[in-house]
C-alpha cells in the first residue's frame, strides 16, 4: 500500500499534480483481492440454503469492514441489475477508463476459505449469536465494527461458520451474544444481564438495551452513522423477496465506520411480528432509546441511519407480515422518529436494497468541489428563448420540469447509474437528475461518472429532503422529544454536501407526517438551495421564504397516460403561465422521450415546455417578480 503523501521533496511538483487529480489522502492499492458472491444470491433463492446463505455472507461482509477500513482491498462480486453485473462495471471502469486502479493487481479468490486465508489475523476474533433471539445478529454486527471480530450464529454443526473459524482458522471467540451452550443470553425475563438494569419484557429489546450500555454509551461506536438493516429473521421468511434482501451486503461500509446496528419496529400501537409476546411499545421505546443514545452522544449533529424499513418482512401489512401499517405509513413513521433526533435515512429500499463494496468505493478519491456539467441559465437567456416577455412577464403555457428520482439510497444510485446513463435517448429531454449528495459517502465514483458523461440536457439536483432523507418540520417540531431545533444542523450538513457537487435545488422536501414546511424552514433552505425547492404537501407554485417551489406531482408510469394528464393540466394556462414539478421513479431516459412524444403525436394543440431544472424555477421566481410588480404598479396607479 503506498500514500501519495509519502513522496519524498525532490517530487514536489509530481505530488502537487496527482493531488490536483486525485485528491489528498488518495489510496491507490497495488493489489486488490476479488471475491465473486453471486453463489450466494443464486443460493438464496433455495430455502434449505438460506442459513448458509446468511452465514457466509455475514461473516464476508465484516471481514470486509474491518480490512477495507483504512484502504481499499477485498471486493466481491455480488449486485446486477437490468442485465448488468454492477460489481464488475465499476471495478473494471476504475482499471480503464477512470485510472484509479490501473496499475492494481487484481488477484482473484476462488472460496470464501481463499478470503479466510488471505486475510487470517485482520480480526481479532468472534463474536457469537443466538439463533434464538433474532436481534443479536445486528448486535453481532455492531461487535463486529467495534471490536474488529467476525459475527457467527452459535451452531454445533461441524461446517457451521463458527465451528469452521474457531477450529480451522484458530479464532478465540472474544463476545459472546449466547450463552457457552447455546443457552439464551437475553430471555426478557428479570434483569439485564451485565449491567442489572430493568428488563424491558422482551428478549429481543432486552438485547437491546444491553447493546446500548456496551457499545454506545461506552463510546465503542462512532455516534455519527447508524444501521437499519433486518437481523436474521430473514432466514426464516428469506421467500418474502428477492434472494439479496438480506442485504448483508451492505454491512461492511457501516462495520468499517463503527456503526450501531438495529431492526426495531416505528410503531406502538402494536407489536411487531417478530415480537409479539412483548409489551406494547417495547419495540418502539427501545428505537426511540437508540436514536437519543445517538443524539446525546454526537452532540445534536446529524447522523447518517442507512437502510430502510424492511415491509417485505415485518413492520408491514404486506402480504403475511400480518402488521396493520401499511409500507409507506411505515416508513414515514421511522422518517419521523429519526428525524427528531437530527437523524437522516440513506434509504436502501428494497427492490434494489442490496449494495456491495461500499467499504471499498469510499476510498475512491474525490476532489473538493465540482461543477455542474452544464452551466446554468440565466434571465438572459431565458428572454433569448422567448419564456420572458419584453414587460418582464413570463409567457402563458404549461413549464414542465422532470425530478428524475428517487436516488436517495446509495444502492439505488449505485445499481441504477450504468444502466441509466447508458441509454442511447439520454439527452433528448432536459432531465433532473436527483441524487442526494451524501451519497457521495458510499458511492462517489456514481457521481463522477455521472458528470463526465451527462449530456447538454442532464442537470444535477438533490433528491428527498437535500443531503438526506428525513422531514424538515421534525426538526423543528420536535413532539415528545426534548431537543432544541435541528435546522442549524441541518443547514450547515446540505450546505457542504451540496455545495461540494455543485447543486442548489432540492428538488423534493419530504415530510411524510403530514407537515407543511413553514417560512422559517424555507429561510433555511435558502441558504443551501436557492435556486428551488420541489415540495410534498405545499399546494402550487410560489415562493416561500425566498425560495421559488412547487408542489411535486406523480406521473403516470405509462407515457401515453402520463402525457394525457400533462395535456389536461395545460388546459388551464393558455392564457397564464403555469408550472408541472413531474416526479418518476427509475425511468429511463427513454421513457421521458416516450413522453414528449405522446404529447406532440396525442396532443399537438398542447402549450407545454419542459425545461430543465434550474429554468423550472428560475420561471417561477420571475413570474413572481412581475406579479408582484404589477400589483405595486397598480397600487401606485393615481384613482
Amino acid at each position: 500500500m503506498q500514500r501519495i503523501g509519502r513522496i519524498f521533496w525532490g517530487s514536489c511538483f509530481v505530488l502537487g499534480v496527482l493531488l490536483m487529480a486525485l485528491g489528498a489522502g488518495a489510496e491507490v492499492p497495488e493489489k486488490v483481492y476479488l471475491f465473486d458472491a453471486r453463489s450466494y444470491k443464486e443460493n438464496g433463492s433455495s430455502p434449505e440454503k438460506t442459513p448458509r446463505v446468511w452465514d457466509h455472507f455475514h461473516a464476508l461482509a465484516a471481514l470486509q469492514g474491518i480490512v477495507n477500513r483504512q484502504a481499499p482491498q477485498l471486493y466481491i462480486y455480488y449486485c446486477s441489475t437490468w442485465g448488468i453485473e454492477t460489481d464488475s462495471f465499476w471495478l473494471e471502469w476504475y482499471q480503464k477508463e477512470d485510472g484509479w486502479l490501473k496499475g492494481a493487481e487484481v488477484v482473484k479468490l476462488d472460496s470464501i476459505e481463499a478470503v479466510f486465508d488471505t486475510f487470517k489475523g485482520r480480526a481479532k476474533g468472534l463474536v457469537v449469536y443466538d439463533p434464538q433471539v433474532h436481534a443479536t445478529a445486528c448486535l453481532a454486527s455492531t461487535a463486529a465494527g467495534t471490536l474488529d471480530l467476525i459475527p457467527v450464529r452459535w451452531s454445533q454443526e461441524p461446517d457451521s461458520m463458527y465451528q469452521i473459524l474457531s477450529k480451522r482458522y484458530g479464532y478465540l471467540v472474544k463476545e459472546w451474544l449466547v450463552e457457552p451452550d447455546g443457552k439464551s443470553k437475553f430471555t426478557g425475563k428479570g434483569r439485564i444481564p451485565d449491567y442489572d438494569l430493568p428488563g424491558t419484557g422482551s428478549a429481543k429489546t432486552d438485547a437491546y438495551r444491553w447493546a446500548i450500555e456496551r457499545y454506545l454509551k461506552s463510546g465503542l461506536c462512532d455516534p455519527l452513522y447508524a444501521a437499519y438493516y433486518i437481523d436474521s429473521y430473514w432466514i426464516e421468511h428469506s421467500q418474502s423477496a428477492g434472494p439479496d434482501m438480506h442485504t448483508l451486503s451492505n454491512h461492511d461500509y457501516f462495520i468499517s465506520k463503527r456503526s450501531f446496528f438495529f431492526d426495531l419496529s416505528p410503531w406502538g400501537d402494536e407489536t411487531p411480528n417478530d415480537d409479539r409476546e412483548q409489551p406494547l411499545g417495547a419495540d418502539v421505546s427501545m428505537f426511540r432509546e437508540v436514536m437519543h443514545q445517538h443524539y446525546l452522544q454526537n452532540g445534536g449533529r446529524i447522523l447518517k441511519v442507512g437502510g430502510f424499513t424492511p415491509w417485505p418482512f415485518k413492520y408491514t401489512d404486506h402480504r403475511s407480515v400480518g402488521c396493520k401499517h401499511d409500507g409507506v405509513d411505515t416508513e414515514w413513521e421511522h422518517a419521523r422518529i429519526i428525524s427528531q433526533y437530527n437523524g437522516y435515512m440513506e434509504a436502501d429500499a428494497p427492490g434494489y436494497s442490496a449494495m456491495a463494496n461500499a467499504s471499498f468505493h469510499t476510498h475512491y478519491p474525490l476532489k473538493e468541489k465540482y461543477t455542474q456539467p452544464n452551466p446554468k441559465p440565466t434571465v438572459q437567456q431565458w428572454k433569448e428563448r422567448g419564456f420572458i416577455t419584453e414587460d418582464g412577464s413570463v409567457k402563458a403555457g404549461l413549464y414542465l420540469g422532470h425530478y428524475v428520482g428517487d436516488y436517495d439510497a446509495a444502492a439505488w444510485l449505485y445499481r441504477s447509474v450504468p444502466k441509466m446513463f447508458s441509454d442511447p435517448t439520454r439527452g433528448a429531454v432536459p432531465m433532473g437528475w436527483a441524487f442526494n449528495p451524501n451519497l457521495a459517502d458510499r458511492a462517489p465514483m456514481a457521481f463522477v461518472y455521472a458528470y463526465r458523461n451527462a449530456s447538454t440536457n442532464d442537470f444535477f439536483i438533490t433528491g428527498d429532503s437535500g443531503a438526506g432523507y428525513l422531514n424538515p418540520r421534525s426538526l423543528t417540531q420536535r413532539g415528545e422529544v426534548p431537543f432544541p431545533s435541528g435546522l442549524a444542523a441541518w443547514t450547515e450538513h446540505c450546505s457542504k454536501y451540496m455545495g461540494r457537487w455543485d447543486m442548489s435545488i432540492v428538488g423534493f422536501v419530504l415530510d411524510g407526517a403530514g407537515y407543511s414546511s413553514t417560512e422559517m424552514e424555507f429561510k433555511a433552505y435558502s441558504l443551501f438551495s436557492p435556486d428551488g425547492c420541489g415540495t410534498h404537501f405545499e399546494k402550487g407554485a410560489r415562493m416561500i421564504g425566498g425560495v421559488p417551489t412547487c408542489n411535486e406531482w406523480d406521473l403516470n408510469g405509462d407515457p401515453v397516460i402520463a402525457a394525457r394528464d400533462i395535456a389536461w393540466v395545460s388546459e388551464q394556462y393558455a392564457d397564464k403561465p403555469g408550472f408541472a414539478w413531474c416526479r418518476s421513479i427509475l425511468k429511463m431516459p427513454s421513457w421521458y422521450l416516450a413522453v414528449s412524444e405522446a404529447l406532440k403525436k396525442n396532443h399537438p394543440d398542447a402549450a407545454v415546455t419542459v425545461v430543465d431544472p434550474y429554468t423550472f424555477f428560475g420561471l417561477i421566481r420571475e413570474a413572481d417578480k412581475a406579479e408582484r410588480s404589477k400589483e405595486k404598479k397598480a397600487e401606485e396607479k393615481p384613482e
